[in-house]
Order: C-alpha cells, then structure tokens, then sequence
C-alpha cells in the first residue's frame, strides 16, 4: 500500500501546522529526514528539517508511531512545524520526493478501518465529531466513536445468528417443518419480534439527528396583521423584520439565530396566512411560510385577539403541532379583545400577550425557553443516534424479518425463512463494514477531509 502524506490542520497561517504521513516507507524517510538510526515510538523529538537537497526548511518537532499503534494501524509519523503554508508546501513536497503521495479525503480513516482499528460507524463518527456544529452532536458521536453502534449491531446481529441456527436445526434435524402451531416455531416468533423491536428503537433514534446537528427550528405562523414580525423582533431584541399595519408586509422568509433560556433556536419569521385576491410575490411568501412550517420543530403560533382571522393549516402541519412543541400567542390583548381560547386548538398552550405594551412577554419567553429545553431533553439521553445511511439499512433488514416472521406464520418452507434471515445479517454487516462493501466505502469517506 501506498505511503500517504497530508496536511492534518486547515490551510492558511497559524502558529502550527501538522503533516501526517503513514505507510512502509514511514520508518525509512523519518530516519533519512531527521538522521536517526533508530526511531523511538510515541517520542516526542525536536529536529531540524532539512530536504532531500540538503536545505533546511524548518525547525520542527515530530512524533513516530509504530505499526499497530498509529491511527491508521500502520509505520506513521507526524510533524509539527510552523503554519507558513510556504514551509507546509516544502514540506509536502519534499516527502513527495522521497516516496510519498498525497493522501486522498478521508484515506487516513480508511485505512483505519481497513487495518481493524475502528468499525465503519466509528469511521463515520471521525466525519461527524470534525463537522459538528454543537456539544451535543460531538457528545452522540464520541458515543459513537467509542463503538455503542457497532456494540448494538453486533449484539443483533449475535441474535440473528441465534435465530437462524434454529430455523437451520429444524431443516436439518426436524422431522416437522416449521409451523405457526408449534412450540419451536412460537419461540422464533418471539425471538424475531424481540429484533424487530430492537430495529424500530434504532430507526426511531434518527428523528434527533437534525435536531442534534444544526439544532432547533421554530418557525413564527399566523394570518396576516397578528403580530409575527414584531414577535420576532421581541425575541431577537433588535429590528430585524419590518412591521406595518397593513397585511402582507412579509412576503419572504426570515431567519435568525437566538439564545432563549440558556438554548440556541433558528427563529423563522413568515408571511401572514389568508385566502382571497392576493398578488403572485404574497402567494409565493405563502407557499413558503407553509412549506417551513411542514420542516419545523417547534412553532408560535400568532393570533390577533381583536380578529376574527384565524390561520388554516393543512392536515399534515396539524399532525405536527402538539402541547409539546407549540405555543399560541393570542396578541393585542389590551385591544378589547374578543378571541375565545376553546375555537383554536384548545389543546395547545395559550399565552395572552401585547407586544405593543409589552405585557406578558417575559412570562412568554419563559415558557418558550421551557419548550426549547424539554426539546432538546429528548436528545440528552441518546446513546445511539443513526443517521440516514444507517436508516436504510436498517428498514431493509426490517423488511427481512418481517418477511421471515410472517413466512412462518404462514406455514412457508423453512428454506425461505432461513433465506430472509441470512440477507438481513449481510445488509446488517453494511453498517459496521463487517462484509466488504466498496461501494459503500467509497460513499461513507467521500466527504472525510484530506488529512483525516
């Protein structure tokens, strides 16, 4: 296999750079860099650089890593010299010269997994913990890092394997075949409602992906004139949005970051929902508002106590919405208000408010940010969190086993239920890259990073 060479940090100056380099020839070239005979592992050494031409490049401190103990599992070592990309560039070069080939993105945990040191879901989690964009996200992948993935799989995979030396045993040894009416038949049942059970807790876990990724979106809906602009503005504590008395003002969608109650939320503000003689620009900011509200997570919903305008959603953004994750803000209160609380989605929290007198609004605030923390809550407890890849997989295995369960259900021949049971365990294997798969390689390290 070839030896790799790489930039391990961003281009671009800084106060250290780090080179990487792994393969065979990395005991030969650390001993002709930095005239050593004898190379000692995890050492921290301090050298002199100098290229195959004899120049000195730089004053660096280097590392070696034995074959098994690298990240990669092979002869590796690295270097840190300073963050001038002219002496990152020499550098790279000068190991080129002397055998070494850039590395390719995501090569270094490629290899990784290649050589036994990690599983594919741990290689996946390498790629989530460098692009995390919170806390909680690199916390799910460390999880996953650590092998809890791979662990769960391997523990389904043990019970699959259990299963289909029954169903084998009963081909082989049975004088019956398998048939829902009897006592062995019952115990695979089980045994794969059990598995199906575990599959479904697993494919659930992906809901929290986004949420754990890019974080909350709380979207701002109502009919026009209900105060959706100025509740933005209220929240984000500056004017972001226009606000007007006349309808329709926000045609486009608004979005902003915020901090309410010690948690960040995307804040989406959008245009007012109503029927009748509209212009095209307004249809289009509807259609938007409506769209958002079909991704959101969590949702204001704006009334104007004084009208009689109530906004319509359809059926699907009403599945959505729940006593957990929405709030109506029944605004103008100190209007002579004539809103009655039973006509709306009485199920849902309502906060009477006036952002024009700012009456209520800090006990608003208060129970948004409860809303905002009993939602990321959720994700707290998460020791598993897969992601799309990882879904597909598992409702295909998910279809296997069911085929497989309702198979003996209906007294179908056991070499088919056998059959079903096997091509779960191979889809299976595609999660922790236990069966080789290049095309799923290629894809899960297609977006790693060059030095990673």
């Amino acid at each position: 296999m070839d030896t790799i060479v790489a930039l391990a940090t961003p281009r671009g100056t800084s106060a250290i750079a780090v080179v990487r380099c792994s393969g065979s020839l990395s005991p030969k070239i650390f001993s002709d860099v930095f005239r050593v005979e004898r190379t000692v592992h995890n050492h921290l050494y301090h050298f002199r650089y100098f290229s195959v031409s004899g120049e000195l490049v730089d004053d660096v401190m280097s590392v070696f890593f034995e074959n098994g103990h690298s990240y990669t599992g092979e002869n590796s070592f690295e270097i840190y010299c300073h963050g001038n990309m002219l002496i990152v560039d020499e550098i790279l070069a000068d190991l080129c010269a002397r055998g070494c080939r850039i590395a390719e993105g995501g090569e270094y945990t490629k290899r990784a997994f290649l050589n036994g040191r990690i599983d594919l879901s741990q290689a996946e989690a390498v790629a989530d913990i460098i692009h995390a964009k919170n806390m909680r996200a690199v916390a799910i992948a460390q999880k996953q890092l650590s092998g809890s993935l791979g662990e769960k799989i391997n523990e389904i995979s043990k019970k699959l394997l259990e299963v289909l030396s029954k169903i084998e045993f009963a081909i082989d040894f049975s004088d019956d075949e398998l048939s829902s009416n009897n006592g062995e038949s019952f115990e695979i049942v089980n045994d794969l409602d059990c598995i199906i059970a575990d599959l479904e807790s697993l494919i659930s876990s992906n809901k929290f992906h986004k949420v754990v990724e890019s974080g909350l979106d709380m979207v701002i809906i109502g009919a026009p004139n209900a105060g959706k602009s100025s509740m933005l503005n209220f929240l984000l504590g500056e004017d972001r949005a226009i606000v007007s008395k006349f309808a329709g003002t926000t045609r486009d969608i608004i979005s902003e970051n915020v901090k309410i109650g010690g948690e960040y939320v995307r804040i989406y503000d959008t245009a007012g929902l109503r029927d009748g003689e509209l212009c095209e620009v307004e249809k289009i900011g509807i259609d938007k508002a409506l769209a958002k509200a079909e991704q959101a997570d969590l949702f204001l919903v704006m009334i104007d106590s004084n009208s009689d305008l109530l906004p319509e959603f359809s059926p699907k953004i009403l599945k959505k919405i729940h006593k957990d994750n929405a709030i109506i803000v029944v605004n103008k209160i100190d209007l002579a208000p004539r809103y009655d609380a039973k006509t709306f989605l009485p199920n849902i929290e309502h906060v009477f408010v006036s952002i024009e007198s700012r009456k209520n609004l800090d006990l608003l605030k208060e129970k948004i940010g409860n809303m905002i923390s009993k939602s990321y809550a959720a994700c707290d407890g998460l020791d598993i969190m897969v992601n799309r890849r990882h879904v597909d997989i598992l409702r295909r295995v998910f279809d296997f086993l069911c085929s497989a369960k309702n198979a003996i259900i209906k007294n179908i021949s056991a070499e088919f239920i056998a059959s079903d049971i096997r091509q779960a365990l191979d889809i299976l294997g595609d999660i922790t890259g236990k069966y080789d798969n290049e095309a799923v390689l290629d894809r899960v390290f297609a977006n790693f990073c060059v030095g990673k």
